[in-house]
């Protein structure tokens, strides 16, 4: 091995979710001998960050990890989970600021596509991510169990209700994440948003990506909606 050369240097470009953990708490003991220790049974994080709630995450993710006050908890694109202390992660990564629309200076950040429509000045009469935010009226989150759950107790556990009450507790059910948009005429749209292994299940992940998938069907709603109404000044004038 050639040990007067410096070895060749690798710059990460991974894109990763994290927040700054503000606290970890552990989670109740619940050996009533009090003999198992912190890392047995998990711990709740609180994040530093504004506007986000607390979490819990498992044993096993404490054991491996120990996450501490002041690191990251970081999701990666994959949705695996992890620990980074304060320092390691902030040398290296810089967070991505929302672009925000001009002349607003909070909100969610742009589409992509509106930011280069805006950016080449193609900015005639069409649907854009306002138009959609301005049009959603309610939003609800719940798990497939969660369903099943609130369906069997609505209805009794009634055969056309729950037809499989056996599976209810099957672990699949809490991996699968439901968002209904409920838009401003009464109209819903539902998105969906699968997990295949429970260690890389985020509930708030799961949120995004079934709010994601459920964004995505009333563009083609709302576009229709707009050229109709298009047609119609154009047929009267």
């Amino acid at each position: 091995m050639n040990c007067s050369a410096e070895m060749p240097r690798y710059k990460s470009h991974k894109t990763v979710w994290a927040l700054k953990i503000a606290e970890v708490v552990p989670k109740e003991n619940p050996d009533p001998t009090g003999k198992l220790a912190a890392s047995s049974y998990g711990a709740r994080i609180v994040p530093a960050d504004t506007g986000y709630a607390a979490f819990d995450v498992d044993a096993a993710f404490v054991i491996k990890h120990n996450p501490q006050p002041g690191g990251y908890y970081v999701v990666y694109e994959d949705g695996y989970t992890s620990f980074s202390p304060a320092k390691a992660f902030e040398d290296g990564y810089t967070k991505v600021e929302p672009m925000l629309p001009p002349g607003e200076t909070s909100g969610e950040a742009v589409d992509p596509v509106e930011r280069e429509l805006q950016a080449k000045g193609l900015t005639a009469l069409r649907v854009t991510p306002a138009d959609i935010k301005e049009n959603i009226d309610a939003e609800f989150y719940f798990t497939a169990h969660e369903g099943a759950l609130g369906a069997a107790q609505e209805h009794g556990g009634e055969f056309q209700a729950v037809r499989h009450t056996d599976r209810m507790a099957e672990p699949s059910m809490r991996l699968l994440t439901f968002c209904v948009l409920v838009l401003r005429n009464g109209f819903t749209v539902t998105g969906e948003s699968a997990c295949v292994s429970p260690e890389n299940f985020d509930p708030e992940i799961g949120r995004q990506l079934a709010r994601q998938n459920a964004v995505a069907k009333i563009w083609p709603l709302m576009g229709y909606a707009l050229k109709d109404r298009l047609h119609r000044e154009g047929t009267a004038s």
